[in-house]
């Protein structure tokens, strides 16, 4: 019976290929009609240590990556250690002929495949020989192979024999596993639709930014944001912007905020350690209400922590970093196809509101490649600043009906201004009575209350007002959750989900109105404190259940629908 979707794991050492194989399939898959999402972890060093590339695809939109393995491929000894428990009871295995043993119990199910053999055969070396195991894996899935060639000779142009060898090694590979085709027949795709496309969350974080209007962007390399400055290094210059990579993150931010102040719509992109090193100058772009977005792609912590695994643990800090209350915006994309809208959303909160705006995603979403339908340029809607044009008896932070004063861009007559971060009044004069640091201080915050009184967007599935169980959280766990959430309510239970995109200022009235019939309400986080589970209790008054994990995995469905049905904790 045809599968409506398949798992494959490929399992091995840091510079085997299990990467650049996964990706391969990916590609592949995508442009064959499938619907796939993918998630990957790998060591923090250049060379050496296990990695991982998990891909799901199907016939129809795919939501999590999947817990349980159709089929795992190992390419040494180690890789089948680390994952044989994460095999489905009926999982198909391939495995290096010279690199690994297989026990016997699994012998009748797994194919041995002469990845480095062949690879030295064909090519004079083992750099084919992840070829060779996708090739296998085109194999047992009776995959075409068709769109993996076309990917080769447009990769390897300008090197034919290179080109020729790695078909050949694909087509070995496939011979391989002659005898498994069709071990995991997948339902057929039906026609892909013109406007499908295979984006990752950091590539769509990029092609969001254009479409918000973006002219200028400063950043440092850091796992797992540096997608973002190399895209817009490659591509934003011949759009009439500026990308510049900058000595450190303080620096980085600093030259975003300069830009800004000269009228740019300016954005930076880092992960936690260098979120921490922005810390003061968040403060000041609060304070002297200059609009910029920070894009941070959360990993392991704390310290360097593990650079490339997936956490949920710099919501604190994204809410409260900096000394002295400093007013930010705080959004999460639940998404891929999320990850282009949040960015917009995010300029246009920055634009508006003359704030930073922190957009939190993570190592899992930031990398992970998915299939989505192309967003629609025409549904762009896009905010500009207030700017001091026109104004009469200008004061840079006058106190407006909104909250939101007006901008002085320079070169705009009667628009000078000192953008201090010292206390000031009106006209940006410093001043430190209690009458006005009080008034400033009810100005900077009350001017984003709109964000939580219903102007953000917010996430819900299944159930409004569920009996049984309501589930509360943020980021990349909506899609595993999502899927629970079906099976639940298949089995007759009254189950939904609310995922505010905005957490900064908290939307404490609707996530309340939304649980308020609830019988459990249950917080499913990726860290080891529960941040989220204590924001909601602190917000809103809601006894919750914290769920939280901290192994640098992601969740999958399974878990979550193991929570669902569980009894309420002590």
């Amino acid at each position: 019976m045809a599968r409506k979707s398949v798992v494959i794991r490929l399992a091995g050492e840091s510079g085997e290929g299990v990467i650049s194989s996964g990706d391969i399939l990916t590609q592949a898959a995508a442009r064959g009609g499938y619907w796939t999402q993918t998630f990957r972890t790998f060591p923090a060093e250049i060379k050496g240590g296990p990695c991982m590339y998990q891909l799901r695809l199907g016939d129809e939109p795919i939501y999590s990556h999947g817990k349980w393995c159709d089929l795992l491929v190992c390419f040494n000894q180690e890789a089948w250690d680390l994952h044989w428990d994460s095999l489905h009871p009926e999982g198909v295995i391939l495995y290096d002929d010279t690199e690994v043993t297989i026990p016997d119990e699994y012998l009748p199910r797994a194919r041995p495949v002469r990845m480095d053999k062949l690879a030295k055969e064909i090519g004079g070396s083992t750099r084919a020989k992840n070829m060779v195991a996708v090739g296998s894996v085109c194999g047992v899935l009776a995959f075409d192979t068709t769109p993996i060639e076309e990917l080769v000779l447009k990769r390897f142009a300008h090197k034919q024999g290179v080109a020729d060898a790695n078909i050949a090694a694909l087509h070995a590979g496939e011979d391989e596993a002659a005898d498994l085709k069709g071990a995991l027949h997948i339902t057929d795709p039906v026609e892909v639709e013109a406007d499908r496309i295979l984006i990752s969350g950091n590539q769509a974080i990029s092609v969001g930014a254009v479409a918000a209007g973006v002219n200028y962007f400063a950043g440092y390399p850091i796992t797992p944001a540096s997608d973002i400055l190399e895209w817009l290094s490659a591509r934003l210059p011949s759009m009439g912007g500026t990308t510049v990579q900058c000595e450190d993150e303080i620096a980085s931010l600093a030259s975003v905020l300069g830009a800004s102040y000269a009228g740019a719509k300016a954005m930076t992109a880092t992960s936690g350690p260098g979120l921490s090193l922005m810390s003061e100058l968040i403060g000041y772009a609060g304070t002297a209400e200059i609009p910029c977005v920070i894009v941070d792609a959360q990993r392991g912590g704390p310290s360097t922590g593990l650079p490339t695994k997936t956490e949920q643990s710099d919501l604190n800090h994204a809410l409260y970093a900096s000394h002295g209350e400093a007013p930010r915006v705080v959004i999460a994309p639940v998404s891929v196809e999320d990850c282009y809208w949040s960015t917009i959303d995010a300029f246009n909160y920055s634009e508006r509101y003359q704030v930073p705006v922190i957009l939190l995603t993570d190592q899992g979403l930031a990398t992970r490649l998915e299939v989505i339908h192309a967003p629609d340029p025409d549904a762009v809607e896009l905010w500009e600043r207030k700017t001091s044009a026109g104004v009469e008896d200008y004061k840079r932070y006058e106190y407006t009906e909104d909250s939101v004063s007006p901008m002085g861009i320079p070169g705009e007559e009667g628009g000078q201004y000192v953008a201090t971060g010292i206390e000031h009044d009106e006209w940006g004069h410093p001043g430190y009575t209690p009458e006005i640091h009080v008034g400033m201080q009810r100005k900077r915050w009350s001017k984003i209350d709109p964000l939580k009184n219903g102007l953000a967007r917010i996430v819900t599935h299944g159930d409004e007002n569920p009996a049984d169980v309501a589930i509360i959280g943020f980021g990349s766990t909506y899609g595993p959750v999502r899927e629970a959430i079906d099976a639940a309510r298949a089995e007759g239970l009254s189950v939904g989900a609310i995922y505010p995109r905005v957490l900064g200022p908290f939307p404490a009235d609707r996530v309340r109105d939304f649980c308020a019939n609830a019988r459990r309400v249950i917080v499913p986080e990726i860290n080891y404190t529960g941040q989220l589970a204590r924001l909601v209790r602190s917000e809103t008054g809601l006894v919750v259940e914290s769920h939280a994990k901290c192994d640098g995995l992601p969740f999958a469905a399974e878990d979550i629908t193991d929570i669902v049905k569980q009894e309420a904790l002590a």
